[in-house]
């Protein structure tokens, strides 16, 4: 990037699609916007519009930029990256917005040779009929999709800054192979807008096209709509992308036929069979929509919170253990016979599981109280999905679910959202593919997950080179639905959730010089199961009331299982007052009351082995070593990168702002504390990270001003019961749409 505080993007070609993007671009502020085009006035025009920042008039005098934004027809492509080849550097970051991704990857390789690291092809799933500099929308690409397919050779900076960029416009951003993404859109959008263009023609050249279309319902006209396109930009994408959509084409002649058939020899049944698919299909579609516009205004919302000026006092039941709920409900889905599991977790990620368990044909009934009953078929009684099984931003739900489906005798699809698809998928590969298991995922080792069908998996002796509970779990449940024995070593301990579960079942499951064995049973019985609360949960009200003077509450029922309760021995050697009451065993899971009071904290060195019994904890922990006296040095944090967001990023640069000394050295966080000052108020971001939120939060008790935390709102879906039980024990903290 140059030295200008704000990044230099140059969009080229400015009808709807590139003037959208720089008009909102530079409305975000987060880039200065050049702009060009090759018709005579458009980009003077784009500057009058406040679309751009600065006109580029012609290729001879180009002017310093970071970011190469090419935003003309495809076949156009080959001759913008001639004419700009000689304005490029090491450094630039190169991208399009064209919906055919191979042959963009064809003009830049002959055009540039060895394709440069910094070229990324992308693609704004957005539009509108009219088009043209006038037509720009600032919000034309809010809460849609933006594909980037980055090959092998894009490198990681190139990926971040257009994401960046992307996401500074509204767009959700996902990642997909080149190749992948021209046969997704083929049949998505280019075959629909095929059949668009050929029906309307083929009704107008029918002799009483006028009858036909006066008595035109509803229904042609939403089908149609999209034959209003520009005819020129869909020559275009028809020739690029032709092999991909004539495979897709001939598909779809072929059903039709059928159909034909079926109607012309009164075959109701097989109407009825196809409508019906396709109905289903086309409300998980839906599904999927509306769940995405929920998580959009979720994130948007934000939480404002104000100084405490008394203690936090009170007693709280909270949902049940997160990852517990998980486990629980996939095991009782490969089970036999009714299961039953009370407490389950109430949040979104774990009704995911649920959803996709139902698609995959698991009888599963729940109610308000936290009951769920779910009706098992056997290890091998899952049916096929009629569409992908859409994640979320569930990394949980997506390896485990993983590692169950690589055993099964169907393909599946896996795909979330845009932090999901950027989060590593390759590190579940690895070990089912030594299975014998075949995974498909981006060249960045990210989803989509693609499982094709193998005739058998066999049993694995691995290594783990992190500890990770979700791979350990997706390769457990892999080798028990497959009914083959695996072995695995972790570098430090994990949560053990699932080898409790198995136990519980009666599993032959082991752990001894440091390897966990597990030789699978040929059936597994039903569940009758009671999930402790979730200590994740419990730790930010633990922090706050250690912060805040005059606190003493009391959490009930929480799971206190060892690998899961770093937080909790940190908390006590900086000199936390937690009393654990009431300790239990509860569906194979020790539970406790806990007590916790205000104390002042001392600072403290904790070292790699507290990584994995408080990866989720971590960024709380960091607001209370910024309270605690002395400098506190927390080593191994590299995980965080890696989760919803960048929750080390995140965490640093907000705590930052509140007035925190802290800083990053290598993959250890360094925390110079004082116990005497208070933190700053100010606005810190989370980015939709429900435990960021929640961890700015608890600072903001402990704040001189209020804290706007931006972009949190998905603090209600991760825990529903936020609001109730923030007012019950007596925060500041309100809910801003």
């Amino acid at each position: 990037m140059t030295a200008t505080a704000l990044p230099r993007v140059l969009v080229v070609g400015l009808g709807l699609i590139g003037a959208s993007f720089a008009k909102a671009l530079r409305l975000s502020q987060s880039a200065h916007v050049l702009g060009m085009d090759a018709a005579p006035g458009v980009a003077e025009r784009a500057l009058e519009l406040g679309i751009i920042d600065e006109v580029v008039a012609d290729t001879d005098r180009v002017p310093p930029f970071d970011v190469l934004l090419i935003a003309v027809p495809v076949l156009a492509m080959r001759s913008v990256l001639a004419d700009f080849k000689p304005h490029l550097t090491e450094r630039t970051v190169i991208s399009d917005v064209g919906s055919v991704k191979g042959v963009v990857v064809e003009a830049a390789r002959e055009v540039l040779g060895a394709l440069p690291a910094g070229f990324v092809p992308g693609h704004p799933i957005a539009g509108a009929e009219r088009s043209g500099v006038e037509a720009a929308k600032s919000d034309l690409f809010d809460r849609h999709m933006l594909i980037l397919t980055p090959l092998p050779s894009s490198s990681n900076d190139a990926v971040a800054t257009l994401t960046k960029l992307w996401q500074a416009v509204g767009a959700e951003v996902v990642t997909m192979p080149v190749a992948r993404h021209d046969e997704v859109l083929a049949a998505t959008s280019h075959l629909p807008h095929l059949l668009a263009f050929s029906l309307v023609d083929t009704l107008a050249r029918e002799s009483e096209n006028r009858e036909i279309f006066r008595y035109a319902a509803g229904g042609f006209r939403d089908f149609t709509r999209i034959a209003a396109s520009d005819p020129t930009m869909w020559h275009d994408i028809f020739l690029a992308n032709g092999e991909a959509t004539l495979g897709i084409l001939r598909k779809f002649q072929a059903d039709l036929d059928e159909l034909a058939q079926a109607i012309e020899h009164h075959q109701g049944d097989r109407l009825l069979d196809v409508f019906g698919r396709a109905k289903s299909a086309r409300d998980y579609f839906t599904q999927i929509l509306q769940s995405r516009q929920r998580h959009g205004d979720d994130v948007r919302k934000n939480l404002i919170t104000a100084p405490m000026h008394r203690g936090l006092s009170g007693t709280l039941s909270l949902p049940g253990d997160k990852s517990i709920s998980h486990r629980a409900v996939i095991l009782a889905a490969l089970a036999e016979g009714e299961s039953h599991i009370r407490g389950f977790g109430e949040g979104d990620d774990n009704r995911t599981t649920l959803e996709a368990l139902r698609k995959l044909g698991v009888d599963i009934q729940d109610d308000d109280s936290g009951e769920v009953r779910v009706t098992g078929h056997g290890l091998k009684g899952l049916r096929q999905a009629d569409s992908p099984l859409y994640m979320g931003c569930s990394g949980t739900s997506m390896r485990l679910l993983a590692g169950v489906l690589a055993a099964q005798g169907f393909a599946s699809e896996l795909i979330g959202d845009a932090s999901l698809s950027q989060r590593p998928m390759d590190r579940i590969q690895k070990p089912l593919e030594t299975m014998g298991a075949r995974l498909e995922l981006t060249p960045r080792g990210t989803a989509p997950i693609l499982i094709r069908p193998v005739d058998s998996l066999h049993s694995i002796d691995y290594e783990l080179p992190m500890a990770s509970a979700q791979v350990k779990s997706a390769v457990l449940l892999a080798a028990l639905c497959a009914g083959v024995p695996a072995r695995m070593k972790e570098p430090t301990i994990s949560r053990n959730h699932t080898e409790r579960l198995l136990a519980g079942l009666g599993c032959d499951i082991d752990t001894r010089d440091g390897w966990l064995s597990f030789t699978p049973p040929k059936r597994l019985p039903a569940l009758d199961l009671d999930i402790p609360g979730d200590f994740s949960l419990a730790a930010f009200h633990m922090a706050a009331a250690t912060l805040v003077p005059g606190s003493d509450i009391r959490l009930d029922g929480i799971g206190v299982n060892p690998t899961r309760t770093g937080f909790l021995d940190i908390l006590l050697d900086m000199g936390g007052s937690v009393e654990v009451l009431n300790e239990r065993e509860q569906g194979g899971e020790p539970v406790a009351d806990l007590r916790v009071r205000y104390a002042p904290l001392g600072a403290g060195v904790y070292g790699t082995d507290y990584s994995g019994r408080t990866i989720d904890e971590f960024p709380v922990l960091f607001v209370l070593a910024a309270r605690a006296e002395g400098e506190t040095r927390i080593e191994g944090v590299r995980e965080l990168r890696y989760k919803e967001t960048d929750r080390l990023k995140r965490m640093i640069e907000g705590l930052t702002v509140l007035g925190a000394d802290i800083e990053l050295k290598g993959d250890d966080v360094i925390i110079r504390g004082r116990a005497d000052r208070r933190f700053d108020g100010g606005i810190v971001d989370c980015a939709g990270d429900h435990r960021v939120a929640l961890a700015f939060m608890v600072a903001a008790q402990v704040a001189s001003r209020p804290v706007i935390i931006r972009h949190s709102g998905r603090v209600l879906g991760a825990y529903p019961g936020f609001a109730e039980h923030a007012s019950r024990l007596g925060y500041s903290v309100t809910v801003e749409d």
